[in-house]
C-alpha cells in the first residue's frame, strides 16, 4: 500500500515547480542571446565601412531587420519578466520570430552563403530542450522550409545560384538533427525528473512510515551523531525524559548535558560494543530505564541509536501476569480457603468462650483470629482484582456521598469522627461506580489513619475543581512517604507495614482506572497526600 502524504505531494510539486522555473530561465537566456545578436547586427549595419560583413545586398533592409529584431528582444524581456502570456505561447512566438528575422537578414546578406542560417541552431536547440511534444520538429521544418523558400525565390529571380541548393539542403538537415538531438536529450531529462519525483514521493512515504513506527514504539529512541549530539528523538523518548524530570532540549544538544551517565555509557560502548549496562535511575521518582546502543554504521564513531527501555512498564507487565495467575488461582480455591477459615474462626470463638480466663490461651486464640481475618482480607483483595472492570457507573453527588461515608466509616472502624475534616470547595458530581469509589476512599482513609497522628482533623478530605476535572484530595498529618518508596507505592504486594497485604493502593489505582479516573500521590512534604482526579460527564 502506498501512503501519499502532504509532504510527499509537496515534494513532487516542488520538483514540478523547479522544472517550470528552469524553463523560464532557459527562455530568458535565449532572449539574452537574441539581444546580443540583434545588437551586433545593428552595430554592423550602422558602420560606414565599404567592406560590409552582412547586409551587402540590401544595407537598408538589413538595418531595418536588425532594428525590428532588437525591438522584439526588448519586448520579450518584459513579457518573460511578467511571465505573461503563458510559457508555451511565448516560446512559440519567439522561436518563429527568430526564424523569420534571421532568414530575412540572411536574404539581405547574400543567402545561404552568408552563414547566417547557422544562427538558427541556437533557437532550435533551445526549443528542443524546453518545448513539449512535436512543436520542436515543427520549428525545424519551418526553418528548413524558410531557407529553401527564400533561396528558391532568389533562383527564380536570377540572383541566386542553383548550386547553392546543396548547402541549403545541408542546412535543413542540420536544423532537423539539432532539433532531434535536443528533443531527445530533453525527453531523457524529463524522464529523469519524473523518476526523481517518484523516488522523492517514495522516500518521503518511507520517511513518514519510519517516523510513525518509531513514534509508536514503547521504547524511547534517541539518534546521536559521532560527537554525541542529539539528532532526533521519538515521542516516547521525550515523554520518558519529561517524566524523569529532565527537559528535552532539542536537536543539536549534547547528550552529556541531558543525561551525563548515558554519555559515559556511550563512550564505554564505543570501546566495547558487547558491554551491557545496568538500568539507569532518572528523575526524582527513581524511574529505571535500560539503555542499549545500536551502531548507525559499521563504524561506531559515526553515530549511534540510543534505546531507552522503560523498566517500569516491564515490571508492570510482570506484575499483571503474576496478578492474573494469582487471581485465577484465588478464584478457583477461594471457596476451599474460606470454608476452612470460617471453621477455624468459629472454633477459635468457641474456645475463647470456654477458656475460663486463661490469659495465655486467650492470647493464642486472638492470634488465630487475627491471622484468619488477615488471610480472609487478602483473599478478598485479590478477588476484587477480577471484578475491577465490572463497573456500574452513576452520577454521585460528592457532598452527600462523602458525608455519609465518614459516618459509616467511623462506625465500622470504631474511630471518632473528629479525626476527619471535610472541605467542599464545589458541590460537584462525578461519574463513578459507587462501590468502587467507596472501596477506593476506604483504602485511602485506612492508610491515612494508619500513618497519621490520630488527632483532631488528622485526615483532611477536600473536593476541588481544576479545569474540567473534579479532584478528591485525601491528606494526613503523618510523615508522608519516603522518597525511595514513591516509585513503588502503587506496586502490588509492596507495603511498609508488617500487617498489610500491599494490595490496597494498587487495587485503588486499578479501580480508578476502570472508572476513567486517576489516582496519584502528591509529594508536598506535608504528610501523605493522595489525589483522585475524575472527569465530569454524563454516565
Amino acid at each position: 500500500m502506498i501512503v501519499t502524504s502532504d509532504a510527499a505531494i509537496k515534494a513532487a510539486a516542488s520538483l514540478e515547480n523547479g522544472r517550470v522555473e528552469r524553463s523560464w530561465k532557459s527562455l530568458h537566456y535565449l532572449n539574452m542571446y537574441r539581444l546580443i545578436v540583434a545588437g551586433v547586427f545593428l552595430l554592423i549595419s550602422l558602420s560606414a565601412s565599404d567592406q560590409r560583413i552582412f547586409g551587402q545586398e540590401s544595407p537598408t533592409a538589413f538595418y531595418l531587420y536588425s532594428l525590428i529584431y532588437l525591438g522584439m528582444a526588448a519586448v520579450a524581456v518584459v513579457t518573460i519578466s511578467l511571465r505573461q502570456p503563458r510559457f508555451e505561447a511565448q516560446l512559440g512566438v519567439q522561436i518563429i520570430g527568430d526564424i523569420v528575422m534571421i532568414i530575412l537578414m540572411m536574404t539581405a546578406s547574400g543567402g545561404v552563403r552568408s552563414g547566417l542560417g547557422l544562427l538558427l541552431i541556437v533557437p532550435l536547440a533551445s526549443s528542443g530542450l524546453v518545448a513539449q511534444g512535436r512543436m520542436v520538429m515543427f520549428h525545424a521544418a519551418l526553418a528548413a522550409f524558410g531557407v529553401l523558400f527564400v533561396h528558391t525565390l532568389g533562383v527564380l529571380n536570377n540572383y541566386r545560384s542553383t548550386g547553392d541548393y546543396g548547402q541549403a539542403g545541408l542546412l535543413g538537415v542540420v536544423f532537423f538533427a539539432t532539433a532531434s538531438i535536443a528533443y531527445a536529450l530533453a525527453k531523457r531529462n524529463r524522464m529523469s525528473e519524473a523518476l526523481a519525483a517518484s523516488r522523492a514521493v517514495d522516500l518521503e512515504n518511507m520517511a513518514q512510515i519510519n517516523q510513525l513506527v518509531i513514534d509508536d514504539m514503547l521504547d524511547g529512541v534517541v539518534v546521536l551523531d559521532g560527537d554525541g549530539k542529539i539528532r532526533q528523538a521519538n515521542q516516547q523518548a521525550k515523554r520518558l525524559l519529561s517524566r524523569a524530570g529532565l527537559t528535552y532540549a532539542g536537536v543539536g544538544i549534547m547528550l552529556r548535558r541531558t543525561v551525563p551517565l548515558l554519555s559515559e555509557y556511550l563512550e564505554l560502548w564505543r570501546k566495547n560494543p558487547q558491554m551491557e549496562f545496568p538500568p539507569v535511575v532518572l528523575g526524582q521518582y527513581g524511574e529505571q530505564y535500560l539503555p542499549r546502543f545500536i551502531a548507525v554504521t559499521n563504524k561506531r564513531v559515526m553515530g549511534a541509536v540510543l534505546v531507552l527501555e522503560d523498566m517500569t512498564r516491564i515490571n508492570e507487565q510482570a506484575q499483571q501476569i503474576k496478578l492474573a495467575a494469582l487471581g485465577r488461582l484465588t478464584a478457583n480455591i477461594a471457596h476451599e480457603i474460606r470454608n476452612p477459615l470460617a471453621a477455624i474462626s468459629h472454633a477459635a470463638e468457641i474456645l475463647q468462650e470456654d477458656s475460663d480466663g486463661n490469659r495465655g490461651q486467650q492470647r493464642l486464640l486472638e492470634i488465630i483470629a487475627q491471622n484468619t481475618q488477615r488471610i480472609n482480607h487478602l483473599v478478598t483483595d485479590v478477588m476484587s482484582l477480577n471484578r475491577r472492570d465490572r463497573t456500574h457507573s452513576e452520577r454521585i453527588a460528592l457532598t452527600g456521598f462523602l458525608t455519609d461515608f465518614i459516618e459509616e466509616f467511623c462506625y465500622g472502624q470504631a474511630v471518632s469522627p473528629v479525626l476527619f475534616r471535610l472541605d467542599f470547595a464545589v458541590d460537584a458530581e462525578v461519574c463513578f461506580d459507587r462501590g468502587h469509589l467507596h472501596q477506593v476512599i476506604t483504602n485511602l482513609c485506612l492508610n491515612a489513619l494508619r500513618h497519621g497522628r490520630q488527632q483532631t482533623g488528622s485526615v483532611h478530605i477536600s473536593v476541588e475543581q481544576e479545569s474540567a476535572m473534579t479532584e478528591i484530595h485525601i491528606r494526613d498529618d503523618g510523615p508522608g512517604v519516603a522518597n525511595e518508596n514513591i516509585a513503588r507505592l502503587f506496586e502490588p504486594f509492596f507495603t511498609t507495614v508488617a500487617s498489610g497485604t500491599g494490595l490496597g493502593l494498587y487495587i485503588s489505582k486499578e479501580l480508578c482506572h476502570a472508572n476513567a479516573a486517576s489516582l496519584e500521590y502528591m509529594q508536598t512534604g506535608k504528610g501523605g497526600h493522595f489525589r483522585i482526579s475524575c472527569q465530569e460527564g454524563r454516565c
